[in-house]
C-alpha cells in the first residue's frame, strides 16, 4: 500500500508531469509550480474545514443507547446501528484525514520542485533567462566580434507594452480578460502580430504564446504572472517612455 508521499509523486506522474516537462525554462516552471500550489493550498484550507476528529467508541455506544432508550434493542438490532453510525460518523472523517493528509504531502512535493526550479534559475547565466539576440562590438583590437547580450524585451513584452500605451489604467485582471478576447477575434485589435495561440488544455487561467523558445516554440503566460509580473512592467514602461516605439 502506497504512502502518501508516494501518492503525491503518483498524481504528479498522473496529471502534471507531461506538460511541466513541455515548458522550456525555469521561470516558466516556476510559475507553472505556484499557480498548482496556490490551488492546492485552497485545496488544504476547504478540506480542513471538513471534520477531522473520530468518535471514541464510547461517544458512539452512548450514542446508540440514548436512540434506544427507553427501548432495550436487540443484540443483533444494536450492532446494525453501530455499523450505520459507524459508517455515518467515522468512515467520512477517516476519509476526510487520507484526503487532508495527500493534499499534505502534494504541498510539500510541490514546495521542494518549487525550491528546485528556483536553484536552476540561479545558476543560469543572464543570457540564458532571457530571448537573446547577438550584435556586433568593437574588440580592444578594434576588431569586430559577435557577443551575446540580454535582449531587454521579447514579443509578448511588445504587445503588453502597446496595450499599456492605449489602455494604462487597466488592472491586471483586466487585461487578462482582453488578452483572452484577442484569441477570439478573427482581427485582432491588440494582437497584430498573431502570437497568441490558445488557452492552456490543462488550465483556463494559462494562454500559450509564440515565443520562439523551446522545440514546441511557445511558452506559458499564466494570469497570475500576468498581474503580478508582467502587466506591471509594461505599465512601468509605457509610463517611463512616453510616445516611444516599444
Amino acid at each position: 500500500m502506497m504512502n502518501n508521499p508516494e501518492i503525491a509523486k503518483a498524481i504528479w506522474k498522473r496529471q502534471y508531469d507531461t506538460d511541466f516537462a513541455l515548458l522550456d525554462t525555469p521561470q516558466e516552471q516556476i510559475e507553472f509550480l505556484k499557480d498548482l500550489l496556490l490551488k492546492n493550498k485552497e485545496n488544504v484550507i476547504e478540506a480542513e474545514k471538513l471534520p477531522q476528529f473520530v468518535p471514541s467508541d464510547g461517544q458512539l455506544t452512548n450514542q446508540i443507547n440514548d436512540e434506544f432508550a427507553p427501548h432495550k434493542p436487540t443484540k443483533k438490532e444494536w450492532m446494525k446501528r453501530w455499523d450505520e453510525v459507524n459508517k455515518e460518523l467515522v468512515l467520512p472523517v477517516i476519509m476526510n484525514q487520507n484526503h487532508l493528509s495527500i493534499l499534505e504531502a502534494e504541498q510539500e512535493l510541490l514546495i521542494s520542485k518549487l525550491g528546485n526550479a528556483r536553484k536552476r534559475l540561479e545558476v543560469l547565466p543572464t543570457y540564458e533567462t532571457h530571448d537573446v539576440q547577438k550584435i556586433p562590438s568593437i574588440s580592444s583590437e578594434e576588431k569586430i566580434s559577435s557577443i551575446i547580450v540580454e535582449s531587454k524585451h521579447d514579443d509578448l513584452d511588445i504587445l503588453l507594452r502597446n496595450i499599456a500605451e492605449k489602455e494604462p489604467y487597466l488592472s491586471g485582471g483586466k487585461v487578462w480578460i482582453l488578452l483572452k478576447k484577442e484569441l477570439s477575434r478573427n482581427t485582432r485589435k491588440y494582437d497584430k502580430a498573431g502570437i497568441l495561440l490558445q488557452t492552456s488544455s490543462d488550465d483556463s487561467d494559462a494562454i500559450r504564446w509564440n515565443s520562439g523558445r523551446g522545440k514546441s516554440n511557445e511558452s506559458r503566460l499564466t494570469k497570475d504572472y500576468l498581474e503580478r509580473d508582467k502587466w506591471p512592467a509594461a505599465k512601468k514602461w509605457a509610463k517611463e517612455n512616453p510616445n516611444k516605439p516599444s
